[in-house]
């Protein structure tokens, strides 16, 4: 009998799985590599400042979306539906 070798994409362990019965026989988990918190901290003060700048003006192009978005939809919001001759519609027209 052979076995189905399978590599899990989340936690990259591996599954053996009898294919006549299609249930899983072994699992093997792979030890995550941890990082130690001064590595991280070194590692943060060493990035490079240019992805920081792309972030902010990511963040602040976001953000002023966010405002057009608002300001359209309270001003649509304030006119209501309009029919065909620029008039409001009532709510029984609207489909």
């Amino acid at each position: 009998m052979s076995l189905f070798e399978i590599k899990c994409p989340m936690c990259k362990g591996t599954l053996w799985i009898d294919p006549a019965t299609g249930k899983v026989v072994d699992h093997k988990s792979t030890d995550q590599q941890k990082v130690e918190f001064d590595a991280f901290l070194k590692a943060q003060k060493n990035r490079d400042p240019a992805w920081d700048e792309k972030f902010k003006k990511a963040r602040d192009e976001e953000a002023k979306r966010k405002a057009e978005l608002d300001q359209k939809f309270k001003q649509a919001a304030k006119e209501g539906p309009v029919g065909p001759d620029d008039k409001p519609m009532s709510p029984f027209e609207w489909d």
